[in-house]
């Protein structure tokens, strides 16, 4: 395949159709959610290019290290250029063709960046368990709000990210003869293996989970489906409304706009982690209820818990400091 039909194809999707890759990507090898990343972050790069009048594939090392400063001057965040060039090499990758990624060229610049900007990123408003215990006291009035109170429960008991809170399956949820249960998180961000994870789930999350599906009478498929109108059942979720829902809890407890307004898909994750942490549950497990492979994001969202009895705040208490 030319180079130039490997740019046309790149342009409209992550990886040409012909390649080893390609290929990988037709037999379900990447997530939905990836590749939509990989088609918007490529475009974004296309589209530099384009209005440049420099190549897009092969590009040249220098043409990357500029858009990397460019997205810098536009006030892109630090990640989210990192993901631009990663998808970059990617591309290169799979069409055969020299990775400008690789060069020093392009590494200095990513050096320069760090240096220049911070690459901390703001973290998701975390909603803990007693701001859900507060907003699961407020009895519902309708079917919608029957949903939401147990898609709240089912987020934080499971912690799952979103995208695989929309895909838990009814016929999943097992009953564990104790008032708890258990339900099958059949695909996940970091499950490339496709081997699945079992959550647990408390005996009010099931008993509000029940109620939902006893009120919606669904029997199977997705758990969790759109509400339509005033009693009408429609498709599952989707993860614009399990923010949106999550963010109902934020205002329905009372936080000021700012404060719900950082509520994402992740805060109930989030929030589980924080108090996990603060009830000194160890951290092999946290990293198992929250399927993390590493401390690194269960220790980010933590860390105010952990500093505040850290070494200095137990040696502030026993020097009277505290």
């Amino acid at each position: 395949m030319s180079l130039q039909r490997a740019a046309l194809n790149l342009q409209h999707l992550p990886l040409p159709w012909n390649s080893r890759a390609g290929r990988r990507w037709r037999r379900g090898a990447f997530a939905a959610n990836t590749l939509r990343a990989w088609k918007a972050d490529w475009e974004i790069f296309g589209e530099y290019c384009r209005t440049r009048e420099v190549e897009a594939l092969p590009a040249l090392p220098q043409s990357v290290k500029e858009f990397v400063f460019e997205c810098l001057a536009n006030h892109k965040k630090p990640a989210t250029i990192r993901r631009y060039v990663s998808t970059i090499g990617r591309a290169h990758r799979a069409a055969n063709v020299a990775d400008p990624t690789a060069t020093e060229v392009v590494k200095l610049a990513l050096k320069e960046m760090g240096r220049s900007v911070s690459a901390r990123q703001k973290q998701a408003r975390g909603l803990v368990w007693a701001e859900i215990e507060l907003f699961l006291s407020v009895e519902p009035r309708g079917l919608r709000d029957i949903r939401d109170r147990a898609l709240v429960a089912v987020a934080y008991d499971t912690m799952c990210r979103r995208e695989e809170l929309v895909s838990l399956r009814i016929e999943d949820i097992e009953d564990s003869g104790d008032g708890s249960g258990s339900v099958l998180i059949r695909r996940s961000k970091t499950d490339t293996a496709l081997e699945g994870a079992t959550a647990y789930l408390s005996p009010l999350t099931i008993r509000l989970v029940t109620e939902w599906l006893r009120a919606s009478r669904l029997k199977s498929g997705p758990v969790f489906a759109r509400v339509v109108g005033r009693d009408g059942i429609g498709d599952a979720v989707t993860s614009q409304i399990v923010t949106a829902v999550l963010r109902k809890v934020g205002q329905w407890i009372g936080l000021d706009k700012e404060e719900w307004r950082r509520i994402s898909g992740h805060s109930c994750r989030v929030g589980a982690a924080q108090d996990l942490l603060a009830l000194n549950i160890d951290m092999a497990s946290v990293m198992q209820a929250g399927r993390w492979r590493d401390t690194r994001m269960p220790m980010r969202y933590g860390e105010k818990v952990l500093a505040s009895r850290g070494g200095m705040a137990r040696a502030a208490k026993q020097q009277g400091r505290a």
